[in-house]
């Protein structure tokens, strides 16, 4: 889905728990949150700080060239 939307000229990024599989895929962008559980990719339930701040590193990735399958882990302490 993610290449069919970027082939229409809309970026996207994934936001990923299982980073071996979609590695496979070779997302053209894609974070991983290390350390969060699955089920929680943007964080815990209730958690608006840590789920906004996910987001945004998600928008952040967005304007960014990267190479298919590179996946970047990013940190949120507060998760």
């Amino acid at each position: 889905m993610q290449r069919g939307i970027e082939a229409q000229g809309i970026p996207t990024t994934l936001i990923t728990l299982d980073v071996e599989q979609s590695g496979l895929m070779r997302p053209p962008r894609a974070i991983h949150p290390k350390g969060f559980e699955f089920g929680h990719s943007l964080g815990k339930p209730n958690d608006k700080e840590t789920q906004r701040k996910v987001l945004e590193a998600a928008l952040f990735e967005l304007p960014e060239r990267q190479e298919p399958g590179n996946i970047h882990e990013a940190h949120f302490p507060t998760y």
